[in-house]
């Protein structure tokens, strides 16, 4: 293989790896150890023998220091000098990016966000993630850690989120975010998974508290219309994938918050890639290393 990329979550390492067009991708899980995450990431290079490789890991990298400064789902990683690591371990250029700004990059060379002007991606899963590619160049910002949207306030006495403030879009946009909407709905907790089958199911509870989730995200979404004025909003992660109707009840709500013009510009569209588009992201991002 001559290029290959590498997304590291907190639970899988998922894989996509390219030789000229044929494409291969997979995922392996692993135990939450620095250890295990070393052994299965050299694993998979071995297998590929790439000439490049991209990485893309939950949490803020710091670009300066070239480590891992920040991550709440793999805090065990924090500090490790991964592309240090790699390219010595295998003497091969290597880049490092935040997840969501590499499925960014996945969606706009393989995926819903092709030939986008101004693209900007938001994962919805665990936590809320976002990334931006202007005129096909991923906008990571001077350390790393731009388009932190889940981090942005809407709400200054909100709920608390996992980052250790209040009011986050992430509190309401998330996992746990619809688990907290549904529990003060119901006074019951279930887990995301349970609520969205439910609201599959028309279950009216789960319903609603998706429709007020719809009702934060739109604020989200709105936000970025008026920031960057983007002609593509790609929507990704565990939510969407299994609730696609989450994002025509937010665009609904979109219609009647934001400017007229920003909004008629802009299509929001699903994410095309799913759980692979840090993975392709990563590929992509080593293609130019590559070049």
């Amino acid at each position: 293989m001559s290029v290959l990329g590498i997304d590291i979550g907190g639970t899988f390492i998922k894989f996509c790896g390219k030789a000229g067009k044929s494409i291969k991708k997979g995922k392996v899980q692993t135990e939450k150890s620095v250890d295990s995450i070393l052994y299965e990431i050299k694993r998979i290079v071995k297998n590929f023998h790439p000439k490049a490789l991209g990485i893309g890991i939950a949490g803020l990298y710091d670009k300066k220091s070239e480590k891992l400064t920040n991550s709440p789902n793999i805090p065990f990683v924090e500090g490790l000098p991964l592309k240090e690591i790699l390219q010595k371990e295998f003497n091969i250029p290597v880049i490092v990016e935040n997840d969501a700004s590499a499925a960014a990059f996945g969606e706009y060379s393989y995926g819903a966000g092709k030939n986008s002007k101004i693209l900007v991606c938001l994962t919805l899963g665990t936590g809320l993630g976002g990334g931006l590619v202007i005129e096909g160049n991923l906008i990571s910002g001077v350390s790393g850690s731009a388009m932190e949207i889940g981090h942005t306030t809407v709400n200054f006495d909100g709920w608390h989120c996992h980052c250790g403030r209040r009011g986050c879009l992430e509190a309401y946009v998330s996992s746990y975010g619809l688990e907290r909407i549904y529990f003060m709905l119901t006074d019951q907790k279930l887990s995301s998974t349970e609520i969205i089958t439910l609201a599959n199911e028309g279950k009216t509870e789960a319903m609603k508290a998706i429709d007020e989730f719809s009702e934060y995200l739109s604020t989200g979404l709105m936000n970025i219309l008026h920031t960057f004025n983007p002609d593509t909003v790609v929507i990704g992660g565990g939510i969407p994938q299994h609730y696609p109707a989450v994002i025509d009840l937010a665009v609904s709500r979109l219609k009647e918050k934001a400017f007229s013009l920003p909004f008629r510009d802009c299509q929001i569209k699903k994410a095309e890639l799913g759980e692979f588009s840090g993975a392709f992201g990563a590929m992509a991002l080593s293609e130019r290393l590559y070049r």
